[in-house]
């Protein structure tokens, strides 16, 4: 029975396979197999030699990401443009309809294999061409971050990531007008028309993005800040790692990433704490009633003595009684230290040492009874602005 029907699919000079030449599908069979078996190889190739020359106009490092970037979209557009001289082997195949339509024994339109394999290929020929121009652009902006880097360029930092992420909105919509128009027959002027029409629809249903848009070059022109400075919007504070279009990324000092809208920085009040030149902090204790004059002026007096002596602490120290409550009566102790801190310098070592400096002497002048826990309570050590914020919520 099998012999019977792969007589019947032969031709009777057995150099035919359903229509198509043996010799044709032979060879669409070759290059389909030679293509997966050599597609990562060639890629490679391709990519290490465009790595070397790129290497040799700016340096090998440059050419090490480069061929990164550009080997997976080079494979893809291999592997692509090979299955389809593959496929284009097979004649009779291609020239099949799939779809037919005949008015008064007129044909008005006809859909061929031809037609779909056409389409679907220049379809992933144009993506693909398309992110391997994109991969390109990221190479450039990886350069001159570099260089920016190099030269501690700030503004080249803050702005380089705006342009290139401009530059890749323009090349995809070139690329998406580029698709429809070749493989979808799109009539993109009336497309464009309509688009204007609707213009009013898109902007209102863009007006969050525009906003942080326009927060975005204001940033940029204005410079409340750049890359690297610390600054505090509210109760978020972090170091600014990147200015986008829609939004700026903070690092915390617990490591987290918080993305805050451009709008949000540039219409509420932010403090850049990287332009401060000292910074003030606040401990308030919380004493149990009990102590003597005697003895809260001389520990007030060891207090205000022991800071000034500290590295890194400045002046003005105080050392005041600032309120009174039912059980317990509050000292302030507030001092300056240096903005920005010196290289390897932990405001948290400094913050712990101040503590300790201070429980050293409640401890020595007998402030509370020892074993009493709730005699001094400390509340907490921040800036003094932001403990003027916390009292007033």
């Amino acid at each position: 029975m099998r012999t019977l029907l792969l007589t019947g699919l032969l031709d009777k000079t057995g150099t035919e396979f359903c229509g198509e030449k043996i010799s044709d599908i032979l060879w669409c069979a070759g290059i389909i197999l030679a293509t997966l078996v050599l597609k990562k190889p060639i890629a490679k190739t391709m990519a290490r030699l465009i790595a070397f020359t790129t290497g040799r106009i700016t340096n090998k490092k440059h050419g090490t990401v480069f061929r990164e970037l550009i080997k997976g979209p080079l494979e893809a557009l291999l592997q692509i443009v090979l299955f389809y001289i593959a496929i284009n082997q097979l004649h009779v195949l291609l020239d099949s309809l799939l779809l037919q339509r005949i008015n008064d024994k007129h044909e008005q339109w006809a859909v061929r294999v031809s037609d779909i394999v056409d389409h679907i290929f220049l379809f992933l020929i144009i993506f693909y061409a398309t992110l391997a121009i994109a991969r390109t652009i990221d190479f450039a902006y990886h350069i001159k971050m570099d260089e920016a880097r190099e030269k501690d360029n700030i503004q080249s930092q803050q702005l380089l990531p705006i342009l290139k992420d401009a530059i890749k909105v323009v090349l995809w919509t070139i690329g998406v007008f580029w698709l429809l128009g070749t493989v979808f027959h799109v009539n993109i002027p009336a497309l464009i028309t309509g688009l204007g029409i609707g213009g009013v629809a898109i902007a209102l249903a863009a007006k969050e993005s525009v906003e942080n848009l326009f927060g975005a070059f204001t940033i940029l022109t204005d410079k409340p800040f750049r890359v690297g400075d610390i600054i505090k919007l509210g109760l978020v504070e972090g170091t600014v790692e990147r200015i986008g279009f829609r939004s700026t990324r903070l690092r915390t000092a617990d490591g987290s990433a918080i993305t805050i809208p451009n709008k949000k920085l540039v219409y509420e009040n932010l403090e850049n704490l990287s332009n401060r030149t000292s910074r003030r902090m606040k401990l308030v204790l919380s004493i149990k009633y009990g102590v003597t004059h005697e003895t809260l002026q001389q520990i007030v007096k060891d207090i205000r003595a022991s800071l000034q002596h500290m590295l890194y602490v400045t002046n003005p120290v105080e050392v005041v009684v600032d309120g009174f409550s039912e059980n317990s009566f509050q000292l302030t102790v507030s001092y300056g230290l240096p903005a920005p801190l010196p290289d390897g310098v932990e405001l948290q070592d400094i913050k712990h040492q101040v503590n300790m400096n201070v429980y050293a002497i409640l401890v020595k002048h007998q402030a509370y009874p020892i074993g009493e826990t709730d005699n001094i309570t400390i509340n907490n050590l921040l800036d003094e602005e932001s403990a003027d914020n916390a009292n007033e919520e």
